[in-house]
């Protein structure tokens, strides 16, 4: 099996690491493929201010630096650029045109933020605890089931409207509420999910199962839960393992657990992307997105 990761972050935006010490230290842990996918710049108009954001005035250093290792690492590691670009109803979303000049591999959409509608008030879904109780109460007078509707109501969104190949780590919103791990959720947030997966599974994107908590010490287990892995398998939905990597130390990092999870609710191949185009040989995928091949798990 190829182990790659394309949910990497780097010091161009929140990571530790630079791109060469990524591509290094994924060569020495035996990835074959390594993507870098810093967090996109914000419309300046939004008026949203983080400090984990790629920055405007640095995308194009970003861009030849990815472009530079590609190059660099050309025939050891498949290196492959792309952008994690949140989705933020009518401010912000992964089918942007303004980032069609910049010739990316992929993109993964994300729905870190809940806003008021006039962006008076927002917060992150998986920042500090103390930010998603002030959030909840801020905007939804202290009922998290009508926070996890929204959520799940931006992700819906950001599919129907397309324009990106990876879904980044599709329950982000549990991270915080720990009666929702384990799939112990309502049954409201169930339909919420099943309502999503049935626009997601007619269009050609793949769900990453994603370790980065795990990898970070901060939730007992991936992104998605197993219950709405059995949810996909039933739609057929391909997944791609990533590890959401903010540090050399997280490349590969409880991939054995993604396995584990992944034919526990028995999905037996993923994917791994091979590039735009669709890939040739034995492994190709004719059922998937082009551009992707077929994985059996271990």
């Amino acid at each position: 099996m190829n182990y790659a990761c394309l949910h990497t972050h780097t010091t161009f935006c929140d990571g530790k690491n630079t791109i060469e010490e990524l591509c290094q230290a994924a060569w020495e842990q035996g990835l074959s493929i390594l993507g870098f996918s810093a967090h996109a710049p914000l419309p300046p108009e939004s008026g949203i201010s983080t400090d984990w954001h790629l920055r405007q005035d640095k995308l194009e250093a970003y861009i030849e630096a990815v472009q530079k290792a590609k190059k660099a690492w050309e025939g050891r590691l498949s290196i492959f650029l792309g952008l994690e670009i949140d989705y933020i109803q009518g401010v912000s979303e992964p089918a942007d045109h303004r980032f069609d000049t910049y010739d990316l591999d992929y993109r993964i959409g994300s729905v870190h933020y809940l806003t008021k509608p006039d962006l008076s008030y927002y917060f992150t879904v998986d920042g500090p605890a103390t930010e998603w109780q002030e959030g909840v109460r801020e905007l939804f007078s202290g009922d998290y089931e009508a926070a996890g509707h929204a959520y799940w109501t931006a992700v819906k969104g950001m599919v129907q409207a397309g324009g990106f190949d990876i879904v980044g780590h599709i329950d982000l919103v549990k991270k915080n509420h720990q009666n929702w791990w384990n799939d112990q959720t309502p049954e409201s947030y169930k339909r919420d999910v099943q309502r999503v997966l049935e626009v997601l599974h007619k269009r050609p994107i793949v769900v990453e199962v994603n370790t980065g908590a795990l990898n970070r010490g901060s939730m007992p287990e991936t992104y998605p839960s197993a219950g709405i892995l059995r949810e996909m398998l039933h739609y057929t939905i391909p997944v791609t393992i990533n590890a959401d990597a903010h540090s050399t130390s997280h490349l590969r990092g409880h991939y054995d657990t993604a396995i584990e999870v992944l034919k526990k609710s028995g999905y037996r191949e993923i994917v791994n992307f091979g590039g735009k185009q669709k890939s040739k040989g034995p492994l190709a995928n004719a059922r998937g997105p082009a551009g992707w091949i077929s994985e059996l798990l271990p």
